[in-house]
């Protein structure tokens, strides 16, 4: 398909230009200066080519709207015909893009033209490619974009199935490692680390308790006080749920395993499994710790009943130095309001629920 131009002028002075160019390109033609404008708009050339006939005023107005319309000839070259030195200041003033000498040679104007109409051309394919160019990349970051939703809800589910397979061998209700893990991101917070940081802790919490898939049920449910042999095969919960967890690439299980292997630690050094003592506790393991132990006096069990807040705390500040971190308790204690309201928003739910 030959390119469009777009000739204005009297019909006396386009003759000559539409057989200088008539055979090469498609022409369209406007006599009137009132028509020039519709002309473009009906079928948009890929150049205007503007002749000297039309008064001076009514060449400076059209001009100006002619780079005013952006759905049609705004970026489109726009050559006028000047006579002298005024027009074709006039002309550049306006926004044309160049000019050609009155008295014009037939070699200037069809290399004018030509030149123009490949620099437009040009602009257009690099205009259509960009356009190509951002759906493309649209379309792939809408990919790439559901292809992470899916992976971080298969993520999630992994995690809450980990965590029930921990829960599902003890006689918790299943509610605490999720009311645990939020009561940790809160003191994660409040201890000042970042939101990623504590929503990751949040995530990994759930599975601290995942190693009691290897104890055995005589253990893990007896009803009365267990001896020293059973104990120490409980303790080993710690160590199984690290090994379950590790080795792994991900971020998210080093944490969990980190939090399962030392959440039973105490800051004085006479927790199990390594006897680990103060800052060689994992912070993370030290925050759920706390978070752990406040839920599971706070929450009613088949063999006790739920502790007033107030008898929980009394216990967490009595142990502060000797099983909890001192600043953590102190932290836990800033972040109550937060904890307290948590606590509540569970206990609705799960009344909600039994309903």
């Amino acid at each position: 398909m030959k390119p469009r131009i777009l000739i204005a002028g009297e019909t006396a002075t386009i003759k000559p230009l539409v057989a200088m160019l008539g055979d090469y390109y498609e022409i369209g033609l406007a006599t009137q200066p009132e028509r020039v404008e519709l002309a473009a708009r009906n079928r948009p050339p890929e150049l205007i080519l503007l002749t000297a006939d039309f008064q001076k005023s009514n060449r400076g107005d059209l001009c100006q709207q002619l780079k005013r319309d952006q759905a049609a000839t705004h970026d489109t070259p726009l050559l006028m015909l000047a006579s002298d030195e005024e027009e074709r200041s006039l002309a550049l003033e306006v926004g044309c893009s160049d000019t050609i000498a009155i008295p014009f040679l037939p070699a200037e104007v069809q290399g004018r033209v030509q030149t123009y109409l490949s620099l437009f051309q040009a602009r257009q394919a690099q205009n259509n490619y960009s356009i190509r160019l951002q759906n493309a990349v649209r379309e792939r970051t809408s990919e790439l974009e559901n292809a992470l939703a899916d992976l971080s809800a298969s993520r999630q589910e992994v995690i809450h199935k980990l965590a029930r397979a921990g829960e599902f061998k003890d006689t918790d209700t299943g509610v605490h490692i999720w009311r645990m893990a939020a009561y940790a991101k809160v003191l994660a917070l409040e201890t000042g680390l970042s939101e990623e940081l504590a929503c990751r802790l949040e995530e990994a919490a759930p599975m601290h308790d995942i190693g009691k898939i290897g104890i055995p049920d005589a253990i893990l449910k007896k009803a009365g006080k267990l001896d020293d042999l059973e104990w120490q095969v409980m303790r080993q919960h710690t160590v199984i749920g690290a090994r379950i967890l590790q080795p792994s690439p991900s971020s998210l299980m080093t944490l969990a395993a980190s939090i399962a292997e030392h959440h039973h630690e105490r800051w004085d050094g006479t927790g199990y499994p390594h006897g680990l003592a103060g800052d060689a506790i994992p912070l993370e393991a030290r925050i759920v710790a706390i978070a752990d132990v406040f839920d599971a006096l706070t929450m009613r069990r088949p063999y006790k009943e739920a502790w007033r807040v107030e008898q929980a705390l009394e216990a967490i500040y009595a142990d502060s130095g000797s099983h909890f971190d001192p600043q953590l308790v102190t932290c836990f204690t800033a972040a109550l309001p937060q904890i307290l309201e948590i606590k509540e928003t569970f206990e609705r739910r799960e009344e909600e629920t039994l309903q």
